[in-house]
């Protein structure tokens, strides 16, 4: 996998992580973990056993809170008390290094990544690699997370209905879409209700016209006047064109999620840009013997856009009472005997390259293994875009507005909240 930025960082001996029985002075250590799990997902089991085996190891009692996706959310607030209420904090790779590192409370895992992971000869940093460590890696240079996951995105189909189906470029894609429209389809499904699947097509147009630094830079521009660039204006052309070329089925927009996932999995439409979870989702109600299989967003103009990743695993408190049990569990995780159930039993994709994803995401694990990844240190931009682009990304999906409006309209809603900002 090609490289964007690498993380320097220190080769610190994991002596505080050897192998013990786990007590002190004769009392029973205890691991206190708030995971963004809850309790019956498939993920939660595969902790739930990892943390079993490594309480029978180690005689570290370990009490975990299944507190759902809200998990750094409620926790971050601890942070300005004496006391955290937690020894392992759980969540993805922007929550970590953006929210966790950017408050001063993670502790760097330099010294676990330097650590063999348990019963292996390969350390943690070897076996997690190198762009995935450097999305663990705070831009203040605090290596903030242990991922263990990894979630990306593609146009799922059915494989039954397409066989040996990889188009390489945008036009050969569109020319699939036309012939299936020519059949009486609305081949794109769309949850319209989630403005961040609609901003999906203009940041993949953008970044593989612009690359990934120009659309990272667009944002923070004060101006406004990069979203007047001919590039930006080419990518939301592309944006329109979807909306007038009736691909979408009708009502998308407004319909309620997961409607439109739903159709898509009962075969109503025939391609649905997603994450790798979407498998998992729509198990529930999928159509018998549906196939999935997966091709990464096709190449612009000769560049496809970098794939969009997201990493999820642990972090460790500043103020952790139990820091020592904590970095010896990320170590004992990252075994591949539990690596090997984040995909069969996970359906997910694991950070280690020798454990083969489950059948329903291994066209991206793939991608991933072979391919180039977004670039992560970027500023936050979640205000803004709630304020500003996913607006008006809605309404060029929906076909409100032109590509010439939607650029126009940005540079000066950018420049008003920017000069809002003070």
């Amino acid at each position: 996998m090609k490289l964007r930025v690498a993380a320097s960082l220190l080769a610190l001996p994991l002596a505080a992580t050897a192998c013990g029985s786990g007590t002190s002075g004769g009392k029973a250590q205890e691991l206190r973990v708030w995971s963004t799990w809850s309790e019956g997902e498939p993920n939660q089991k595969v902790l739930a056993e990892a943390f079993k085996d490594f309480e029978k190891e180690t005689g570290v009692k370990v009490r975990v809170q299944w507190k759902g996706r809200t998990a750094m959310k409620s926790f971050l607030p601890s942070l300005n008390t004496s006391n955290v209420p937690a020894d392992l904090i759980e969540g993805n790779n922007r929550e970590l290094t953006r929210q966790f590192a950017a408050a001063k409370g993670a502790l760097d895992l330099s010294d676990v990544y330097a650590a063999k992971v348990q019963g292996e000869q390969a350390t943690v940093g070897e076996t997690v690699g190198e762009s995935y460590k450097r999305m663990a890696t705070s831009q203040s240079g605090v290596l903030a997370q242990m991922p263990y996951q990894v979630s990306t995105y593609g146009w799922f189909f059915d494989g039954k209905s397409f066989p040996n189906l990889a188009p390489k470029t945008w036009e050969e894609f569109v020319k699939v879409l036309d012939a299936r429209k020519a059949e009486g389809r609305k081949p794109l499904g769309q949850d319209g209700s989630i403005p961040n699947y609609n901003a999906r097509y203009l940041e993949h147009f953008s970044r593989a016209i612009m690359g990934d630094e120009g659309w990272h830079a667009l944002a923070p521009d004060k101006s406004g006047q990069s979203w007047l660039k001919p590039e930006v204006l080419k990518a939301a052309q592309m944006v329109e064109a979807l909306a007038k070329g009736g691909y979408f089925p009708d009502g998308f927009n407004a319909a309620k999620f997961p409607a439109m996932q739903q159709k898509w999995a009962n075969g109503e439409s025939d391609f649905l840009y997603q994450g790798t979870y979407l498998p998992k989702e729509v198990a529930p109600y999928a159509k018998p013997g549906l196939e999935f299989r997966a091709f990464r967003f096709p190449a612009v103009e000769g560049k496809a856009p970098t794939m969009n990743v997201t990493t999820t695993g642990f972090g460790i408190p500043v103020k952790a009472a139990n820091p020592a049990a904590a970095k010896k569990f990320l170590a004992f995780f990252l075994q591949k005997k539990y690596q090997d159930k984040v995909s069969s039993l996970a359906l997910e994709i694991s950070v280690r390259r020798d454990v083969p994803a489950a059948p329903q995401v291994a066209d991206l694990k793939a991608a991933l293994d072979s391919g180039e990844i977004n670039k992560a240190d970027v500023l936050d931009m979640g205000d803004f875009n709630a304020k500003v682009l996913l607006p008006l990304s809605d309404q060029l999906l929906f076909g409100k507005i032109s590509a010439a409006d939607f650029t126009k309209r940005m540079a000066e809603q950018a420049a008003v909240y920017w000069k809002s900002k003070g």
